[in-house]
């Protein structure tokens, strides 16, 4: 296997405030390709604050420098449409990122057979669990081969006996990739290749 070129994500004194309420502040950082990064922090520190912004959906201050390369970002609450089923809720996908059919086809097998979806891609996702749609919402940022994975509390939800599963294909991805994960459960990903960073008062500091 060819090694892959290093990718990273780098974050100049980068802020979001909402009204009078200060979200992130001046965040100074840099995400390397290689290791696992893995972002812990309150509900409300900053973390999917900072998601947002590395994936420049919302307004920021400051300046974050990254390669244009695929992205796949799993938010901690993917809002998906209901009436449509799993395979064609990934085709949508596809199509907007004009991914080829083909490798979408052959990707789309693998995947659900790893997230133990078989059997289920043409169920539309509003039948689908809470615990099932977030299988989904981790397959849809995993099926285009993205160079860079953004998952923001990725094994919420998630039944107990397919999260080391989950697990491994993160750690797995986070060999060759740029990873960055945000958890209130650190401890899930036990190894050495990872970097550590936690938020407080608004703050990213490297651990």
């Amino acid at each position: 296997m060819a090694i892959s070129e290093n990718v990273s994500i780098t974050i100049r004194d980068v802020s979001k405030q909402y009204g009078w309420k200060k979200g992130i502040q001046h965040i100074n950082t840099r995400f390397e390709s290689g290791v696992l990064n893995i972002v812990i922090g309150k509900n409300g520190s900053g973390k999917s604050t900072l998601f947002k912004c590395i994936m420049g959906l919302v307004h920021y201050e400051g300046k974050i420098e990254k390669r244009r390369v695929r992205i796949g970002y799993a938010p901690e609450e993917y809002i998906m449409p209901l009436n449509l089923t799993v395979l064609d809720f990934l085709s949508s996908i596809g199509r907007i990122k004009r991914y080829p059919k083909e490798e979408l086809s052959e990707n789309v097998k693998e995947y659900l057979k790893r997230f133990r979806l078989i059997g289920h891609e043409n169920r539309l996702i509003r039948s689908l669990s809470h615990g099932m749609r977030q299988k989904v919402n981790l397959m849809q940022a995993f099926v285009f081969d993205p160079r860079i994975l953004i998952l923001d509390e990725p094994l919420a939800s998630l039944d107990e006996d397919i999260i080391p599963d989950v697990v491994e294909m993160i750690k797995e991805k986070a060999k060759h990739d740029l990873v960055v994960v945000s958890t209130h459960n650190p401890s899930r990903f036990k190894g050495k290749n990872k970097q550590l960073y936690r938020f407080e008062n608004g703050k990213l500091k490297s651990v």
